[in-house]
């Protein structure tokens, strides 16, 4: 064994912003026996003892819970972990079980082999993968008995080691660490459920699940007469020596499959990049590990390296310490083509290379693809994210894992959005497909290397009569809207949408597509683009009419009213969020039902239209639903989307479009509740949140105890200002038990912009000079951090990446240029309108946003819904069309994306993998630019437009 620590390896930097979505293809159904399979163990183990009437065996969504009759769990304590593969989880299970069940031992596991390969995936979250089995204790003796009985039960049989423990001992597959058993859940300062440990003070303290051991300190030692496996300990700056050889200088990435890091040959003095493969990581029923597949692209180098040695980066060696598999390759100067594209798009504004540029792009895409083929290998997973260019532009393959021969038994993993339907219908590990599966990824990169596009469309889910819509179809609709301005789409589209055929006998062939692209003049496709002066297209009203109607009807129809957790489902995260908050809970869709019932027609082209009444009995039942929850949940935080004051905010308007004074006098007694002074600053969780909801009371009711509260946050707002050369900002205390301690940042939802806002309209409400003069120097600091170009102006997320001019810039409402614009555009207007400087900032922010049509998610956060807000506000202060022309084209791109089901036209998550009614990443927040656009009106979660009594 070598002495060399791969423990003390250094921490990757954080993951630089990108509209990539990759991931593992949807998991089959699982089969009833398979679901059995691991339950019916344990149930034998308890059947075999003479208590086993007293055991409760309950399969859940993922986990088994087992416990005995009678059994008290402590709250926290120290705990087992038992780490497995898919293969060995059935015996790993049964000698545990005979364990645990003879000492009453109360433990879970994943439920299915299906789920202990998911605990064990390559993409698994670190702190959490490999824990197949997790056992309670009773009592420190309980887990001492426990630890070493299970060890001599499971020692020898395999399993990938649990980062966030300690190993029980070397070769164990026993793991322990100091966590929470059955504590109570707390909402945090972040607007989260979580359980918390609870110091020897009385006091609680997160339980952190890192990828390295790390027990509180006054935890203790359970075994205090020995000493135990190594630890792991957080990965520092240290200098590690890799075989010998290797001397890493950083970090370019970790996951649970193993680190990449940046790293000096000592022999040759050459930079390297050097891959990990963690032993059982991966491993699935077939008995191939992320090894396995390390191992494959080392071959797969050295062959394609003797034959194009110009198209992958130079093999130096594989070798293995502590386990692990390593690959060092040289480094290859430059970026991934997703890097590359994303970087032309913040610094030119466009996706778009110039003629030149593109004609060797895609040609040398084809060749890439062409040599694979030649050399008789099926790439499956060709995507932005596994070529490299060069600064000279040579294009190189990186990433070979997926490759096979055709019918070779491999592991088959791709990238959605360039998954052809043959491969997405495949089990992960399946023969290798013929080669044409990589012409539809091929088509897929040629379009985002033009475009910065991802073709990445949720799945329908037809209903009666519905059929569902062949992707080339959406594929098409997509090509056509990004081929109105964009010259090079025009031109490429024939080859784009020939290599993407649904089709595999249909597609395009390399050879045609060389043909193609020599072709003199190519095959252009004629296509005008359309100014921002042109009439609209007809289509383009009809479907955002489409999309509002649909939208509306969704949120009725998937209501639980009767539900006592959560209105509308969410997803993991969101789960653990509040859940009548704006962000991921009720508060959104409360909101959007009540401001959709102010104006509703009945029209619609949907299934089936949505009248007033059924609108109406609907927002009634989600805004009781929102209150009678509200009231039986803890914390009233102050916040705007991760708080209560949202939630206030949402009965308040439901209440005025239903004229119901009980909900009233309930709403107004929330917001009255809410603290309007907190240690967190922001719009989303903190007090700028706050006072923003007090306004609109103030605003909606004219009680003058709103106002005062205004200015009580208000001046907690001054007072919390710190002043720096960069100019004034509110950061978050380092000390406060958030998420966000220490953050300085810039934008809306965490930052600078967000509390300019809150404090410019406080002026203009309250004629508080002192605010405004606040005001007026948060424009100043974000006038001064802007950088322009012909991308716009983008911003920096914090002060930190300001000071460092880090090239990661963000144009979006929580972080960048829609929400810094918002707060700008504002201030222009409320100052008279006199300040050129700020009206180029406002303008440069909306082209920022405009260019980032192509790449955008559809959120309110982070995307097009939340852009096309600013750009309307941008025309209404402004009185330039041009905006509400950009606002109206971001609406076509967000429509691009929509998904049918059971006949409606919905706009999906985020992430483009299903429908969710929140706010933040989902439906609500894309139906609240339509409903401005169809009706007018102010935008949502800004008190503007009036008071109600003067």
């Amino acid at each position: 064994m070598r002495s060399n620590s791969v423990s003390t390896l250094p921490a990757a930097p954080p993951p630089a912003p990108a509209p990539a979505l990759p991931g593992p293809r949807r998991a089959r159904a699982e089969r009833p026996a398979d679901l059995a399979l691991l339950p019916d163990l344990v149930r034998a183990a308890v059947a075999r003892t003479a208590a086993g009437a007293d055991w409760n065996v309950e399969p859940g969504d993922f986990w088994c819970h087992v416990v005995p009759a009678g059994a008290a769990r402590r709250t926290q304590g120290w705990k087992l972990h038992v780490s497995a593969t898919p293969l060995s989880a059935p015996l790993t299970l049964a000698r545990a079980a005979e364990v645990l069940v003879a000492h009453r031992a109360a433990f879970k596991f994943a439920g299915s082999p299906a789920r202990v390969a998911a605990l064990v995936s390559g993409r698994y979250e670190r702190g959490g993968g490999g824990k197949f089995i997790t056992v309670y204790p009773a009592d420190d003796d309980h887990f001492r008995l426990l630890a070493e009985e299970l060890h001599c039960a499971t020692v020898g049989l395999p399993g990938p080691a649990v980062l966030s423990d300690r190993r029980y001992l070397p070769g164990s597959q026993v793991y322990y660490r100091y966590g929470v058993f059955a504590a109570t859940t707390v909402l945090t300062a972040d607007g989260c459920f979580a359980a918390r440990l609870t110091d020897p003070e009385g006091r609680p303290v997160a339980d952190e699940r890192n990828a390295w051991f790390s027990p509180p300190a006054w935890a203790g030692d359970p075994f205090p007469d020995r000493p135990a496996g190594p630890a792991r300990s957080k990965a520092t700056a240290k200098p590690v020596l890799l075989n010998d050889r290797y001397l890493v200088r950083g970090a370019i990435q970790h996951s649970n499959k193993g680190g990449v890091f940046r790293a000096e040959d000592t022999r040759t003095g050459a930079q390297v990049v050097v891959k990990q493969a963690r032993p059982h990581v991966g491993a699935g029923l077939e008995g191939l590990d992320v090894r396995d597949l390390l191992r494959r692209e080392a071959a797969l180098l050295d062959r394609f390296g003797s034959a194009r040695p110009d198209r992958v980066p130079r093999l130096v060696e594989v070798f293995e310490q502590q386990g692990s598999e390593f690959l060092a390759t040289e480094s290859v100067p430059g970026a991934t083509l997703r890097r590359t594209v994303a970087e032309r798009l913040i610094q030119e504004g466009t996706g778009c290379p110039d003629d030149r540029t593109a004609d060797s792009l895609v040609w040398q895409l084809v060749e890439l693809v062409g040599t694979a083929h030649e050399l008789g290998v099926t790439l499956h997973d060709f995507n932005p994210n596994n070529v490299m260019v060069t600064p000279d532009g040579r294009l190189l393959l990186i990433d070979l894992e997926m490759a096979a021969r055709q019918g070779e038994l491999w592991v088959l993993g791709a990238t959605p959005g360039y998954t052809a339907p043959e491969l997405r219908a495949l089990d992960q590990v399946a023969p290798a497909l013929a080669p044409d599966v990589d012409l539809y990824a091929l088509g897929a990169t040629v379009l985002h290397a033009l475009t910065g596009a991802d073709p990445l469309f949720a799945a329908d889910r037809p209903g009666a009569g519905d059929g569902g819509r062949p992707e080339e179809e959406r594929l098409a609709g997509l090509v056509e809207l990004l081929a109105r301005d964009n010259p090079l789409v025009r031109r490429f589209s024939p080859l784009i949408r020939g290599l993407m055929r649904d089709d595999p006998a249909e597609r395009w062939t390399l050879e045609r597509a060389r043909q193609f692209i020599t072709a003199a003049g190519g095959s252009v496709v004629q296509v005008a683009a359309r100014t921002a002066a042109d009439p609209e297209p007809v289509d383009a009203a009809r479907i955002r009419a489409r999309l509002l109607h649909d939208g509306v009807a969704h949120l009725l129809a998937t209501m639980r009213p009767h539900d006592t957790e959560r209105l509308w489902p969410s997803e993991a995260f969101g789960e653990t969020c509040d859940p009548v908050a704006v962000q991921h809970g009720s508060a959104g869709g409360v909101s959007v039902l009540a401001r959709a019932l102010r104006h509703w027609d009945g029209d619609g082209a949907g299934p089936a239209p949505v009248t007033r009444d059924a609108l109406r009995e609907g927002l009634r039942s989600a805004a009781y639903w929102t209150s009678d929850r509200r009231d039986a949940l803890p914390g009233n935080l102050p916040g705007l989307h991760f708080g209560r004051s949202g939630t206030a905010w949402a009965l308040l308007d439901a209440a005025r479009a239903l004229d119901d004074t009980a909900l009233a006098t309930r709403a107004a007694d929330l917001a009255l509740a809410l603290p309007v002074e907190w240690p967190n600053p922001d719009v989303c969780h903190g007090a700028a949140g706050s006072g923003l909801a007090q306004l609109h009371f103030w605003h909606s009711t004219g009680d003058p105890r709103f106002l005062d509260r205004v200015t009580r946050a208000a001046d907690g707002l001054l007072a919390a200002a710190r002043r720096t050369p960069e100019g004034i900002f509110w950061p978050v205390p380092e000390d406060f038990a958030s998420a966000l301690a220490g953050a300085w940042h810039y934008g809306f939802a965490h930052g600078v912009a967000g509390v300019g806002t809150f404090l410019l309209l406080a002026a203009e409400a309250t004629g508080e000079e002192r605010f405004l003069g606040a005001a007026v120097e948060a424009g100043a600091t974000l006038a001064a951090a802007a950088r322009r170009g012909p991308a716009g102006a983008l911003w920096p997320v914090d002060r930190a990446r300001h000071l460092s001019d880090s090239p990661d810039l963000a144009r979006h409402w929580c972080s960048g240029s829609s929400g810094v614009g918002t707060f700008l555009v504002r201030l222009w207007s409320a100052t008279g309108a006199r300040d050129d400087a700020l009206r180029e900032l406002v303008e440069g922010a909306a082209l920022a946003v405009r260019a980032g049509r192509v790449t955008d998610s559809t959120s309110t956060c982070h995307g097009l819904a939340g852009n096309a807000e600013f750009l309307l506000d941008a025309a209404e202060l402004t009185g330039d069309a041009h905006h509400r022309a950009g606002a109206e084209l971001l609406v076509e791109h967000l429509a691009a994306q929509a998904v049918r089901y059971d006949g409606r036209l919905l706009v999906p998550d985020e992430n483009r993998k299903t429908v969710l009614a929140e706010y933040a990443g989902g439906l609500a927040g894309s139906l609240s630019p339509l409903l401005r656009m169809r009706f007018g009106g102010p935008r949502a979660w800004l008190p503007e437009g009036g008071r109600a009594h003067p």
